[in-house]
């Protein structure tokens, strides 16, 4: 794994993270310090980035065995991109749930996907 790979997948974790912050902008804690709703302000950006550096960390990784994970919950998360369209048309409570569904399997597989590219 060359170098630019490396930072290309720690800067996505670090994306990731900051996208499941997210819930903790509604949180009493988050009122008391504004630099946790600053954080967390940019949910939408910190996806898209998310994407672009998925995919580009994905293209330079070429073809290791946790390239089907990877490839997977790329896939996962460009849906869920790509569906925020519809979160006025199919209202706040589905729309939450086909989030939430989304966003738990892009988590779950992306640690799959960091602990086979670890073992193997």
């Amino acid at each position: 794994m060359n170098i630019l790979e490396k930072i290309l997948a720690l800067i996505s974790v670090l994306l990731l993270i900051f996208c499941m912050l997210a819930p903790l902008k509604r949180t009493e804690l988050a009122q008391k310090h504004p630099w946790i709703r600053r954080l967390t302000g940019f949910h939408t950006a910190y996806g898209i980035f998310l994407l672009v550096t998925g995919l580009a960390h994905g293209v330079l990784a070429g073809k290791d065995p946790a390239m089907i994970t990877g490839k997977l919950a790329w896939m996962l998360l460009l849906i869920l991109t790509l569906l925020t369209p519809l979160k006025k048309k199919a209202g706040q409570a589905l729309w939450r749930r086909i989030h939430i569904t989304l966003t738990v399997s892009v988590c779950a597989l992306t640690v799959i996907h960091i602990v086979q590219a670890v073992i193997l």
